[in-house]
């Protein structure tokens, strides 16, 4: 396979570039673990206010204890529509709560986060909207957080 270079073609979108990622080794087993789930794929409460769909940099808290059918995706960089009918399939989170219950995990954090990748002030993302949810996911003594993508 070869790759095409073309000079001075652009995005009509900024695409950051991104650092390579921390990892940080597993001390415990899973049903020791309090799992978080985390997203870009814009996924919040009905009662929430929608993201920006021009670009957002904001961050909504999803309880752990939340029902499937409370939530919802307000996102402007996918179709939405399939996910909104599913949103288990972007953001497992009754999938999560099943295995706490069945002591796979230790339990499903109580606060989890949704925001909206792929957009807005990512700057803003980096150095404050970042740091606040893994201060918040620290402070509540995760182990684990799972990454879900738009």
């Amino acid at each position: 396979m070869a790759l095409t270079v073309v000079k001075g073609l652009q995005s009509e979108i900024f695409v950051p570039i991104t650092p390579p990622p921390v990892w940080t080794p597993v001390t415990k087993e899973l049903k020791d673990m309090t799992v978080a789930l985390a997203t870009a794929a814009g996924v919040h409460l009905k009662s929430d206010k929608r993201f920006n769909l021009a670009g957002d940099f904001t961050y909504r808290v999803i309880p752990g204890d939340a029902k499937a059918e409370d939530l919802m995706v307000s996102h402007g960089g996918y179709d939405n529509a399939d996910v909104n009918k599913d949103i288990n399939c972007m953001f497992p989170l009754t999938r999560l709560q099943e295995l706490a219950q069945e002591g796979f995990i230790k339990a499903v954090a109580p606060e989890n986060f949704g925001f909206m990748g792929g957009g807005g002030d990512q700057q803003k993302f980096t150095e404050e909207t970042g740091p606040e949810i893994a201060r918040r996911l620290k402070e509540e003594g995760v182990d684990a957080v799972l990454l879900t993508a738009g």
